[in-house]
């Protein structure tokens, strides 16, 4: 929680750090009502909301998180949205084409604090797709006759029409596709009522691509964002954002309408790294003053998993040093770039600590925008 937060209403923060401490042992089956803030005194609640929303309007360390939504009911406290941190910035639903009517209602209860609630449209899952289609109709094809046809030496030329080139038909049947799918990943913000949406494209190096090939690899760009383009320009008040590798958009201008750049780190094993990634993304054209480092939480069920690790130990010099509060303490370090904030994946992860839910997040969110007296 935010700590000038807590300066002004104290006794409410800590009302709500024992709900949250209890709450992770709460079964969704039981049906016992607890008394709120809200309803125990809806003056003093109505002031904490209004200094949250405040806090969130200021300037501060954005923090992003994800969560992996079900398309069925909550069936556990962890997959309510609600149940996050209220510093939390924004909401990322991984699920974004089925999202449940219960989290639907909590979208507005979060919003009430200042939250919004977005999605990832990612355009490298749409090329991943297209090659799936294809490699399905080449399954498919019917098998061909082992006797090759005899041409009707009465036929000739004369007259016929020159036949298109596959490779062109196939590839504008991908940017027709490509169109199509994100328009149709564009309205989930409207059926659900989103606040908007985070596009996302890894791309590569392409200045040393043969002629065709970087054509094909700008027209593809060009489709996928020239939609995004479109809807934005009708969707005044929703917000968009950049996920991966902006030194690679081959038209970045795109990226001046976004309200953060976001920079994949996921792999990545130390700060060091972080700040590569930072420097690799700094390129002409690319807006310094609004990236956002992405790292994840640890894997709450496969041990052997090393993804939400950095080599070495954490202060106590026993514990192993998570991502996510080391890439906290990097967003602090002076550098050419600006360091608006952190992008925590899969959040759902942090949810069951003894001592407190979501207690790494909540520790980043604390390093990275610390009570005046401990500055």
């Amino acid at each position: 929680m935010k700590s000038n937060i807590i300066k002004f209403f104290f006794p409410v923060v800590m009302l709500f750090a024992f709900v949250a401490c209890d709450e992770w042992t709460e079964t969704e089956s039981l049906d016992i009502h607890r008394p709120m803030l809200e309803e125990q005194n809806p003056e003093l609640y109505a002031q904490y909301m209004q200094a949250l929303r405040d806090y969130k309007a200021r300037d501060h360390k954005i923090v992003f998180v994800s969560v992996d939504n079900p398309s069925t009911a909550p069936s556990q406290r962890s997959e309510h949205i609600k149940t996050l941190p209220d510093s939390v910035d924004y909401i990322v639903l991984k699920n974004p084409a089925d999202v449940h009517p219960t989290l639907v209602a909590e979208m507005s209860l979060v919003r009430e604090k200042g939250t919004r609630v977005l999605y990832t449209i990612d355009y490298d899952a749409l090329e991943a797709r297209w090659a799936q289609i294809l490699e399905e109709e080449e399954n498919n094809q019917p098998e061909e006759s082992e006797t090759p046809e005899t041409p009707d030496e009465s036929d000739g030329d004369e007259g016929e029409e020159p036949q298109p080139d596959p490779a062109v038909v196939q590839e504008q049947r991908f940017l027709d596709f490509c169109r199509e799918q994100t328009a149709l990943q564009l309205s989930y913000c409207d059926r659900y009522g989103f606040d908007g949406v985070i596009v996302a494209c890894t791309g590569k190096n392409y200045s040393g691509m043969a002629d065709d090939v970087q054509a094909r690899y700008i027209a593809r760009q060009a489709a996928f964002f020239g939609t995004v383009g479109a809807w934005y320009g009708t969707h005044a008040g929703k917000s968009l954002s950049f996920c991966g590798k902006p030194q690679y958009l081959a038209d970045k201008s795109i990226l001046a309408q976004c309200d953060y750049i976001i920079l994949p780190a996921i792999d990545v094993q130390s700060v060091s790294e972080l700040s590569l990634v930072l420097v690799q993304a700094s390129v002409a054209e690319v807006p310094a003053d609004r990236f956002v480092i992405q790292v994840s939480t640890v894997s709450a069920t496969d041990p052997t998993d090393e993804t939400g690790y950095f080599l070495g130990l954490d202060e106590d010099g026993k514990s192993r040093l998570r991502a996510v509060k080391a890439a906290a303490q990097w967003t602090l370090a002076a550098s050419d770039g600006t360091k608006a904030g952190l992008f925590i994946a899969d959040a759902q992860n942090d949810y069951f600590n003894i001592s407190m839910v979501y207690r790494n997040i909540r520790e980043a969110i604390s390093i990275m925008n610390p009570a005046p007296k401990n500055r």
